[in-house]
């Protein structure tokens, strides 16, 4: 049971990455002029790097869960598809806000 373990360690980068999706969401969705606080370059560096570090950790726990004999984490993959969702719902809304 020691070797599912390792997954856990994964989590917290996935969390954090969710958090920050979801605060920049809710400062689109609240803020009247986007040049304030966000703006199109952000959204996009935010929303790139976020999926691009998300589906490189994705992949990793692909090949440790078959380096090791055990099946995936099932969990990390659904806070995967949370990320790339949250992505592009951030995209959409910045992109019909203007």
């Amino acid at each position: 049971m020691e070797s599912t373990d390792v997954f856990l360690n994964f989590r917290p980068i996935y969390i954090l990455f969710i958090m920050i999706l979801i605060i920049s969401l809710l400062i689109l969705m609240i803020q009247k002029n986007r040049q304030l606080l966000i703006n199109g370059f952000t959204i996009g560096v935010v929303t790139s790097s976020s999926v691009a570090v998300s589906a490189y950790l994705t992949y990793q726990i692909g090949i440790l869960s078959d380096e090791l004999g055990i099946g995936g984490d099932a969990v990390s993959f659904y806070m995967f598809i949370a990320i790339v969702m949250l992505s592009l719902v951030n995209l959409l809304v910045y992109l019909f806000k203007k």
